[in-house]
């Protein structure tokens, strides 16, 4: 009997291991039932446009099951793109408080700061923004989510506070994006003195706003060579701002022969239609207006332009006293035309507008929205 018993002792060891196994299994198969079960539910609700029943039964399966993070993330974001925010936030805020990789933790946190800003509680964004702008792979988004912010809030000198996060990145955008806001505090202070101007224009050579400001300023306090030199550069360097840049310009009294290559410059290899028109007035005062005439009809010729077309009809009504009545009815009706037709064009996000903007008012993108171009343009 006594050797039966010891004999006996594998078989019941093998059987308790077995039977615990199996009840494991059976645990675990139960577990991944309630999980399906409840992810079915949660479907079956958002389906049925029960949405608010849904996150919660949804969310429910965060402390059971992290491995579906990124489908959580998706049905956020759509919450958040059809403007839905405090579902996004309540799901975005559940995935915040779950222990998780330090990379996917930080994205969680971005997107939840992405969700407080369209809901317009711009200082919860803020606070979690911070703490980003020296994440690998999210910094760059991270500033200029918070210069968002400073924008909507008009609060332009943070921005300076983020100088160096800025330096750090290979970003253009941002570099212009703060070039103008720290204009916008300079203006919003008062009076701008000379050397706080060139101090940004030497910080932020990619950005237009510091000089054209710097010029303008030297204009109203007459320093004519600060603003000739500016606003040369920029002509230059920035063709397409001919139309706002030349008027000024004409302003320093520039000597005839560099007024004359500038322009020339301008109308023949930049086609630019602004310096066309002046050319052909500088033409018809030191030449003749036969000489502007058929400059204008072989720029027309190259191409079709409205407002070439306007001054050709002014030449030749100096030219023809009989004929002046009736070209000046057709230059009535041209103006009338191009004084509906739209001056600036955002070329990032097609905005168009009469009126100039630093910020384009629909992409919230800095420096484009620029003379437009085209038969209409300038």
């Amino acid at each position: 009997m006594l050797e039966l018993l010891f004999l006996l002792l594998p078989v019941a060891a093998a059987y308790g291991w077995f039977m615990g196994r199996n009840s494991l299994k059976h645990k675990e198969l139960k577990g991944r039932a309630n999980v399906t079960r409840n992810l079915s539910s949660g479907l079956n609700f958002l389906l049925t446009d029960q949405e608010d029943k849904a996150i919660e039964q949804l969310l429910e399966l965060l402390d059971i099951e992290a491995a579906t993070i990124e489908t959580y993330l998706a049905l956020a974001n759509l919450f958040r793109r059809k403007g839905d925010w405090d579902k996004a936030i309540r799901i975005h805020e559940k995935l915040h408080q779950l222990k998780l990789p330090k990379r996917q933790a930080q994205q969680i946190q971005f997107e939840l700061a992405k969700d407080y800003y369209s809901a317009g509680l711009y200082d919860r964004a803020e606070k979690l923004l911070v703490s980003l702008v020296k994440a690998p792979g999210l910094a760059e988004q991270a500033l200029k989510q918070l210069f968002s912010i400073f924008i909507a809030t008009h609060e332009w000198h943070k921005a300076e506070l983020y100088k160096q996060a800025v330096d750090e990145t290979q970003s253009r955008s941002l570099r212009i994006a703060l070039a103008n806001m720290l204009s916008e505090a300079a203006l919003e202070q008062g009076e701008v003195n000379l050397p706080q101007m060139t101090a940004l224009v030497e910080q932020f050579p990619q950005a237009i706003r510091p000089k054209y400001e710097l010029a303008q300023l030297a204009l109203k306090q007459h320093n004519l060579p600060l603003a000739k030199q500016t606003l040369f550069f920029i002509a230059e360097h920035k063709p397409q701002w001919s139309a706002d840049v030349l008027p000024l310009l004409q302003q320093c009294q520039p000597a005839e022969d560099e007024w004359y290559q500038l322009l020339s410059q301008l109308a023949n290899k930049q086609n630019n239609i602004s310096a066309i028109v002046l050319l052909s007035d500088w033409l018809a005062e030191h030449g003749s207006a036969l000489a502007a005439e058929q400059f204008l009809l072989d720029k027309l010729k190259q191409q079709p332009s409205i407002r070439l077309f306007q001054k050709l009809l002014q030449l030749r009504q100096f030219q023809s006293a009989p004929a002046a009545e009736a070209l000046s009815s057709v230059e009535d009706l041209v103006n009338a035309y191009l004084d509906k037709k739209s001056l600036y064009s955002c070329r990032n996000c097609g905005f168009k507008t009469r009126k100039h903007y630093w910020l384009c008012p629909s992409c919230l993108q800095w420096e484009t929205v620029e003379p437009i171009a085209g038969i209409d343009g300038r």
